[in-house]
């Protein structure tokens, strides 16, 4: 069935759309416009060249330029030593060998080396005037130099590793920030590149120093370096210490010391071995109280620290050592800012107070001036001496004050407390894990070590101090709290 919807649609009204329509108007022929030619030259012709130029200089400012108003160029060096510093001819400093490179004025440049202070040679080197590409290329000229040993240079070497192995074991923890120096890698590069003999008692002092991961690496290293070489570096010691064989420590025994007499205001005490420290740790820094065997020989020791009036009669006959000369002596490397502060030298009031706030060094120079007045061999006590002179009068109780009084005079006072008494015994970390007379004598070959102090101060708890408690000081050092008791040997 088919359905027609018819629709009707009323127009009424739309608007004409057709009839409105406007038509497109028409526009006025014109000449073309055409530009006219310049020197007879085409229009194009110009912008073209002109765009060619324009790429030209944009070429010329990025690739050439640079290299002609540059004033030098970039310099490396290659030499067979680590740890060189660079100068050029008229003193200025350029840096070290360790792989940096630098920008240096061309032309002819003669380059001296030096190795702590020691002239290693010069060398003369043409540093080019490159043109191209050098916005983007810094294409570096490498100047090669073998510096050839002398005795000047390889006890630079060495002495430069001692002292900086010795400082560098103070810290025990390095991180990105602060890193811990290639020193044992650098002494054995060295040590190889200038033809040295033996090094065995260098290494064996600086792995007797050996007190962080970081450390213990570079020696490795070091160690792998030196056994495809021909020099001689190793030793029963150290090859313990690699592998971690501690010696092993004695039982801590009863012992009865006892002074067997006096002379003067020195107790004397015969030749013994005994057991110094307690336990047997072989690790850092656990190991600085291990229980370890020692023998000392006959000694005597005062029966209390140096007086301030003692001292001061000291620097009267020794200007040189006197508060007003603290810069200078800052400056030699004797003492620090610290000496002598607070502390009021006077030969006219006979004060009994302890000497405090002077050195190690000031205190060795006490020792020699008063061994010249008396005709005796006067010493600061080593650690092994202090500790038997200590173990003798272990009744008595640990001191807490400056102005203490002692009638008990069968034996040492204020060995305990009061304050902290050097010994000339150098602080080797590792010295009890190993041989520790060897480690003992090592450390007096080498003085760049803190020295041991020992007793604590009235500033410490009692029951925190011991006998075997170890402290270590610099020996330039001075501090309220450390002063100086003196022996016979």
């Amino acid at each position: 069935m088919n359905l027609a919807v018819t629709v009707q649609v009323d127009k009424t009204g739309w608007p004409d759309y057709l009839s409105t329509m406007r038509k497109k108007p028409e526009l006025p022929e014109v000449e073309p416009v055409r530009l006219r030619p310049i020197l007879g030259i085409r229009p194009g012709i110009i912008i073209l060249a002109s765009m060619i130029l324009l790429a030209v200089l944009i070429l010329f400012l990025l690739l050439v330029l640079p290299g002609i108003v540059q004033k030098g160029g970039y310099v490396s060096f290659d030499l067979n030593t680590a740890d060189t510093a660079i100068y050029l001819e008229d003193g200025t400093y350029v840096g070290s060998t360790e792989g940096s490179v630098y920008y240096l004025p061309h032309g002819e440049q003669t380059f001296r080396f030096s190795i702590d202070g020691v002239d290693a040679g010069s060398v003369t080197a043409e540093i080019p005037h490159r043109i191209f590409l050098t916005l983007f290329s810094h294409k570096v000229t490498t100047i090669s130099y073998d510096v050839e040993n002398s005795d000047d240079i390889e006890r630079a070497v060495r002495e430069r590793f001692l002292s900086s192995v010795a400082a560098w074991s103070r810290i025990t923890d390095y991180d990105e920030r602060y890193h811990f120096p290639p020193l044992f890698s650098s002494f054995a590069h060295n040590a190889i590149a200038l033809g040295f003999d033996d090094i065995s008692e260098e290494i064996l002092y600086g792995a007797l120093h050996v007190t962080s991961d970081a450390m213990r690496e570079d020696l490795e290293a070091a160690l792998s370096q030196l056994s495809a070489s021909s020099v001689t570096y190793s030793s029963p010691e150290l090859e313990a210490l690699v592998r971690g064989d501690a010696i092993p420590a004695p039982e801590k025994a009863e012992e009865t010391i006892r002074a067997t007499g006096r002379k003067g205001s020195f107790f004397l005490y015969d030749g013994m071995t005994l057991t110094m420290g307690e336990g047997d740790a072989s690790t850092f820094p656990e190991a600085n109280e291990r229980a370890v065997s020692v023998t000392v020989g006959p000694f005597a020791i005062a029966g209390r620290p140096v007086s301030e009036y003692e001292y001061a009669l000291f620097v009267e006959e020794n200007p040189y050592w006197s508060a007003a000369n603290k810069e200078t002596l800052i400056a030699d490397g004797m003492v620090d800012e610290g000496y002598l502060d607070g502390i009021g030298l006077s030969t006219s009031v006979r004060s009994s107070i302890p000497i405090r706030s002077i050195s190690y060094n000031a205190a060795e120079a006490y020792a020699s001036w008063l061994s010249e007045k008396t005709g005796e061999n006067i010493v600061i006590p080593t650690e092994a001496e202090w500790t038997a002179a200590a173990l003798s009068c272990s009744g008595k109780r640990y001191t807490t004050s400056l102005m203490a009084a002692d009638n008990d005079d069968t034996s040492p006072s204020f060995m305990m407390g009061q304050l902290w008494e050097m010994t000339s015994t150098p602080y080797i970390p590792l010295s009890r894990v190993c041989d520790y007379d060897k480690a003992v004598e090592l450390g007096e070959a080498f003085p760049y070590d803190d020295i041991i102090v020992k007793g604590g101060s009235y500033l410490n708890r009692p029951g925190a101090i011991t006998v075997d408690t170890v402290g270590a000081v610099g020996r330039a050092a001075t501090s309220p709290y450390v002063t100086l008791r003196i022996g016979i040997r």
